[in-house]
């Protein structure tokens, strides 16, 4: 998982350049930093959130014999284990990116409830109570 800290951390300076070198095509003059930012974090919640919450199973068929078939990859991580340091991590990293769309927005109103959706999506799936041992054991 260090693998994925450090593609996460370093990765996260060049992908709103990405969508804002989009804006040196004539077609994308809309195309602004904050723009870029918005769809970083938009496309990163969306994404982590099927990849991690959506999807059921062992991702990379690890001949565990349908023991995790029902449990989703959030689940899986650490053995269901809340609070460990590679949660921590996937739980500070999208708060980290909403900050900083944040901040190169211009702390925009627009741009607020734009990125709070899909931010909400990720950080309450991310909670401790969300997660189905939880609620087996509640029930």
């Amino acid at each position: 998982m260090l693998s994925t800290w450090k593609a996460g951390i370093f990765g996260l300076p060049t992908r709103p350049q990405y969508v804002s070198c989009i804006s040196c095509v004539p077609v994308y003059p809309f195309v602004s930093a904050s723009t870029g930012w918005l769809c970083t974090l938009n496309v990163h919640n969306i994404g982590n959130f099927i990849v991690f919450h959506y999807l059921r199973g062992s991702p990379f068929g690890s001949g565990d014999q349908g023991e995790n078939r029902q449990l989703t990859h959030w689940e899986q991580i650490n053995h269901g284990k809340q609070w460990t340091n590679t949660r921590k991590f996937l739980i500070i990293f999208p708060i980290i990116l909403f900050l900083l769309c944040q901040h190169y927005s211009g702390y925009s109103f627009e741009v607020l409830l734009l990125a709070m959706p899909s931010f909400l999506l990720q950080f309450i799936q991310n909670s401790p109570s969300c997660t189905q041992s939880d609620y087996l054991a509640s029930t």
